[in-house]
């Protein structure tokens, strides 16, 4: 049966040559042509416009002058302006001056009068609790001035502390409003300065607490020992420390 279908040369002749007979394919109506036609032109419309849309995304991702470096320096912009400073001015305050002259004080002795120890605590009997007073005597001297030097020695320490964060202080006014990375290295020293800062204090009143409990357990002792040799009662030893 003979087709109005036409195909190439090529496929005829294979096609007779296979069957012994020429092949017949339906004849497409003009209705389907048309359908087809349309359907391939929204197809590629719809092609067309998702790749605009994906076009236009893209280009609001990498930037308006169409670079991922544009993009890029448009991030380092915005960042800068969020972590930007405002840079400070004026000087860090002074410490409180130390007393000078008649007011100042010595490092290692409360009074300009040294007396000694055996100066201080006397033995007027060799009995007992002449004794015991005595001792109790030396070790109040010997506290009350490991207090002081002591005392001495966190001041001194202060100081030093000031010093540090004065230059801190005044290395943190010289910089910059973009300089952010050097503030946060420089907020965490002082951080770390004021830590140690809040350790020297703790330390001092504990010291400090020590020292005063030490002071008014050994005048309890003195008082005791006096109480009971006037009333003639009670022993006159006392647990060791």
């Amino acid at each position: 049966m003979a087709s109005n279908t036409r195909r190439g040369p090529g496929f005829a002749a294979a096609w007779t040559k296979t069957f012994g007979t020429a092949p017949d394919l339906p004849k497409a109506n003009g209705g389907l042509a048309i359908a087809l036609a349309v359907v391939a032109l929204l197809g590629t419309g719809a092609a067309a416009a998702a790749w605009q849309v994906n076009d236009r995304v893209t280009q609001e991702r990498i930037g308006n002058n169409g670079t991922v470096t544009g993009q890029l320096n448009d991030l380092k912009t915005d960042l800068n302006r969020k972590l930007q400073i405002a840079p400070r001015s004026g000087s860090t305050p002074e410490m409180v001056a130390a007393p000078t002259g008649d007011e100042a004080l010595n490092e290692t002795q409360p009074s300009t009068t040294s007396v000694g120890i055996d100066k201080l605590c006397t033995a007027s009997t060799s009995t007992p609790l002449g004794q015991q007073q005595r001792q109790l005597c030396r070790d109040l001297a010997n506290t009350e001035l490991a207090q002081y030097r002591f005392s001495m020695r966190m001041f001194e320490r202060a100081s030093e502390n000031y010093e540090r964060l004065k230059q801190l202080d005044d290395h943190r006014r010289s910089l910059s409003a973009n300089d952010y990375a050097n503030v946060q290295y420089n907020t965490n020293e002082i951080l770390a300065l004021t830590a140690l800062m809040d350790n020297d204090r703790d330390r001092y009143n504990t010291y400090m607490a020590a020292y005063d409990a030490r002071i008014a357990h050994i005048r309890n002792s003195q008082a005791a020992l006096t109480r009971n040799a006037l009333k003639g009662g009670g022993g006159l030893s006392l647990p060791s420390f």
